[in-house]
C-alpha cells in the first residue's frame, strides 16, 4: 500500500461521500464544534479569530457561491468541463463540490475547500482540490502526490493542467 496524507485520504472519502450526500470527510482530523466542550479551554476562546482592527481594511469577502463562480471561471475548469461533456456525449459533467464545510486554515488564512470532479452516471472522480480564500480570492491547489499547496501560477507552470485534456 502506498502512503497517503491524512488530507488526501479525507478528500478521497469526501468525494465518495459527496456522491451519497454525506458529511464532512475530515471529521477525524478537525474536531466538531461541540468537541471542544471536553477540553479545558472554553469553546469561545479556543477558536482563532481575526483581530477586529483588520476586518475593516479587508476587501469585500467572497461568499461560497461567489468563490465557486471564481473557480468555475478558471480556463482550466471550463476546458475540463467542456471536454468531459463532449467525451461522454453529455452523460458526464464537470462539477465543483465542497469537500469540507469547515474552513481550512493555512498560514493564518482561511480558505473554502472545493474539489473539481467528473460526475458520471456510475461514480464521481476527483480531478483536483482547490482552496479559495474568502478574503482576497487567493487560490491554492493541492498537489495530489505530495499534498503540498501550490499557488495558481505555480500549478499552471508545473502541472500544466490544460495539457491534461486528451
Amino acid at each position: 500500500m502506498f502512503p497517503l496524507s491524512r488530507r488526501a485520504l479525507a478528500v478521497l472519502g469526501a468525494v465518495l461521500a459527496a456522491s451519497l450526500a454525506a458529511c464532512s470527510p475530515r471529521s477525524a482530523e478537525t474536531p466538531a464544534a461541540g468537541a471542544s466542550a471536553s477540553a479545558s479551554v472554553p469553546a469561545e476562546t479556543s477558536a482563532p479569530s481575526t483581530p477586529p482592527a483588520a476586518a475593516p481594511a479587508q476587501a469585500k469577502k467572497l461568499s461560497k457561491d461567489q468563490a465557486i463562480g471564481v473557480l468555475l471561471d478558471l480556463p482550466e475548469l471550463k476546458a475540463w468541463s467542456d471536454k468531459i461533456e463532449k467525451n461522454s456525449n453529455g452523460q458526464s459533467h464537470g462539477a465543483l463540490i465542497e469537500f469540507d464545510a469547515t474552513p481550512f486554515q493555512h498560514k493564518g488564512k482561511t480558505y473554502y475547500q472545493f474539489s473539481f470532479v467528473e460526475n458520471t452516471p456510475e461514480a464521481v472522480q476527483r480531478w483536483e482540490n482547490f482552496l479559495i480564500a474568502p478574503d482576497g480570492g487567493e487560490i491554492l491547489i493541492e498537489d495530489q502526490i505530495s499534498g503540498e499547496l501550490l499557488s495558481l501560477a505555480r500549478w499552471r507552470k508545473e502541472k500544466q493542467p490544460l495539457q491534461r485534456i486528451p
